[in-house]
């Protein structure tokens, strides 16, 4: 449910954008270091709930206090949720499979269990990587030492860029805004080490040290690595320099969320003549990328911006960046501990507030699964989705499908025409459950025992290699960019598919053994939301085939504008910390996917009951069927985060913080209101209701 930062041109998908493996870094320890057994997830949890808290007023804090005081946050964890819960059991999974893998004799494996088991072992000997040192690195550092004139520099980016170093900008594969059926080349805007352009230009006291305390960094992983400490220091600054820079003449958050203002649709040669002192042929020719063909130019003005950088910049500031750029690509778990730590420490403890450093089984699992995800994946499903499961999480999808025509056709303020354009749209919908039809195929790839820094080059180039080869070809609508053990789900705009890993169909979120109010108000309210991502600010841009194409009658995409502002507002009233308010227009997609797919969870769950008789007055556990509904709505958000990453979440993130994803789209809904019997003036009810869908 968010924009993951795929490590595609574009970030393709909306996705769920929480404790998972391919948005945030994988699963987190629970405060007592267990991850908690199948049976002791439940998607309605009645332990939870704190009757002391009046649900009209808050009813976030009434459905997870119970939950906050059995879990308080972890030191290792930045923030810790129902999600995280989940992804912990998964990881113990992954582990077992990783170390039964990695213990097995040679012969007894396959090809991707060899693969699978030997990362993890070579990312798991920690004695010999420190003792390596920086050895493995030095080839990379000579060729940046070596780099005598600009003209070079094609050729050495085209290099680092297939190792994973996000130097200047980022080369990849896209489909097509005008023809989604194509793949096409796409150059964007890159080449920073904070999190997002704004973190260059804010400048309120937190944002300007902040930046104090990157430049500090940046000078301590150069010291690292062997320079002087004056020189070190001379270094970071220019570096930051030269980041803000690029930085300025990038697109906020809030503009990236815009398609029509990345659509520059150009051809590779004619871009090579627009960048007078950089030569693309030389660098498409280091990065095995095509030199002529249709491409996309996310961002022009950057583009200039770094040309001039490229004509202006001495070389020994360009020498120093690229140094800079190749030892953070690789500062985790393949560098010796004193580069892991001094990474962690600024990205994890001073950005975020992380108080301990996540154990290395959890970091090396996390690893393979993002490197390897489908060999890793394959073995997990086989061991923990069954063909049941499968079918169960698809009829859910088709349920909630059904109801989303029924909203279509009732909406009051949608004429005809687009109501027909929006039902085909829906009917195109692709729907993939729980892994690939066809898994990924690592034949190619070397994984060597004991060599964990050239494994994981050799991991990103093998994934450059297959994006750059996918340009000039069909789109594959049959891939996946989250691995199946993934606790998360996501919406491909331009693919019009929704997608649900395998790893999410589990308590917390979904139980065979719990009523419909429990998993609809849980898991179809997710499966709304992918499936609303579709009609969403960004999605609604783009027709059943995935082009980017206005669908919409001029009145009705007016009335779609006056409905969102009304989101916008709600949102942006929010102070998540002192002094930092959320960005409705930055939230906007996923707050209407929120509300939109609660909803539509409300009409599939209200059809499905009435076609059972339930009997709406019955409780369990104290609680109506409708009341359990928004309950266990609301327990899945149940999250305990740090000041530090809310404050980041709030600058960086489409999502809105857990409470507010609960509390903000129930205020809006009557039908919740009238579950608890709440009126008019309680917090629970908005005065003026936002909604679209």
């Amino acid at each position: 449910m968010s924009r993951c930062g795929l490590v595609l041109s574009r970030c393709l998908a909306a996705c769920l954008g929480l404790a998972v493996t391919a948005c945030s870094g994988g699963a987190q320890a629970t405060s007592s270091g267990a991850a908690p057994s199948r049976s002791e997830l439940k998607v309605f949890d009645p332990s939870l709930i704190d009757a002391s808290v009046d649900p009209c007023e808050n009813f976030y804090r009434f459905s997870c206090n119970g939950w906050f005081k059995k879990n308080p946050l972890p030191p290792d964890q930045t923030s810790y949720g129902r999600f995280t819960e989940l992804a912990e059991l998964n990881r113990l999974h992954l582990k077992q499979i990783l170390e039964g893998a990695a213990n097995a004799h040679p012969e007894s494996r396959n090809a991707n269990e060899q693969k699978i088991g030997d990362e993890y072992a070579s990312c798991m000997d920690t004695e010999a990587i420190d003792k390596a040192g920086l050895a493995p690195l030095k080839a990379e550092l000579d060729r940046i030492a070596t780099l005598k004139s600009r003209e070079q520099l094609p050729a050495l980016l085209g290099h680092l860029h297939r190792m994973g170093v996000s130097a200047f900008f980022d080369m990849g594969s896209t489909q097509d805004y005008a023809d989604a059926s194509q793949v096409i080349s796409e150059y964007s805007a890159g080449g920073l080490g904070l999190p997002e352009r704004d973190y260059y230009t804010r400048m309120d006291a937190k944002s300007v040290e902040q930046r104090r305390q990157y430049v500090a960094h940046v000078k301590n992983m150069l010291v690292l690595a062997g320079e002087a400490e004056a020189e070190a220091a001379k270094d970071a600054d220019a570096i930051l320099a030269l980041e803000t820079r690029l930085a300025k003449a990038s697109l906020t958050v809030t503009q990236l969320r815009e398609p029509q203002n990345l659509n520059h649709p150009t051809d590779v040669v004619s871009f090579d003549k627009q960048l007078t002192h950089f030569s693309v042929a030389r660098y498409a020719e280091a990065a095995h990328a095509p030199a002529g063909g249709k491409m996309n130019e996310t961002e022009p003005k950057f583009f200039v911006e770094f040309d001039a950088i490229i004509h202006e910049t001495p070389l020994e500031q360009i020498r120093s960046y690229l140094r800079w750029h190749l030892l953070h690509a690789f500062a985790g778990t393949s560098m010796p501990a004193a580069f892991e730590h001094e990474s962690w420490n600024f990205y994890s403890h001073t950005l975020n507030g992380a108080e301990k450093q996540q154990e290395r089984w959890k970091r090396c699992t996390t690893r393979i699964d993002r490197e390897m995800g489908e060999a890793l994946g394959q073995v997990y499903v086989a061991k923990y989705f069954s063909p049941e499961d499968k079918n169960r999480a698809l009829k859910m999808t088709i349920a909630i499908e059904e109801a989303m025509g029924k909203d279509i056709e009732g909406l009051a303020w949608m004429s005809p025409e687009t109501k027909t354009k929006a039902e085909e749209k829906l009917h195109a919908v692709m729907n993939k459950i729980g892994y690939p039809d066809k898994w990924r195929d690592y034949s190619k790839l070397e994984i060597v025992r004991g060599d964990p820094l050239g494994n994981q080059a050799r991991v990103r180039e093998f994934n450059f290699d297959r994006q750059i080869a996918k340009i000039g070809k069909p789109v594959d609508k049959t891939e996946w960019y989250m691995s199946p053990p993934t606790v998360n789900a996501y919406y491909d705009e331009q693919q019009n598919n929704v997608n649900f890993p395998a790893g999410y169909f589990q308590p917390p979120f979904f139980s065979d053994k719990e009523d419909d109010a429990a998993n609809y108000g849980d898991m179809g309210s997710t499966i709304g939301h992918e499936l609303t991502h579709g009609f969403d600010d960004e999605g609604r841009q783009y027709d059943k085939d995935g082009n980017l194409k206005n669908w919409w009658t001029k009145d009705d995409e007016k009335d779609f504008n006056e409905r969102a502002a009304c989101m916008v507002k709600q949102y942006d009233a929010v102070e998540a910390v002192p002094g930092v308010h959320l960005n409705g227009k930055l939230t906007l997609g996923e707050n209407m996917a929120d509300l939109g797919g609660l909803w539509l969870a409300w009409i599939a769950w209200q059809d499905k009951s009435e076609a059972a008789h339930l009997d709406m007055d019955e409780k369990m556990d104290g609680y109506t069927p409708d009341q359990r509904f928004w309950i266990s709505y609301a327990q899945q958000w149940c999250t305990q985060t740090r000041p530090e990453q809310s404050r980041t979440q709030a600058q960086t993130s489409p999502h809105a913080p857990d409470e507010y994803r609960s509390n903000l789209v129930l205020q809006d809904l009557p039908e919740f209101a009238k579950s608890f019997r709440c009126k008019k003036g309680d917090k629970m009810v908005a005065e003026k209701p936002c909604r679209v869908w």
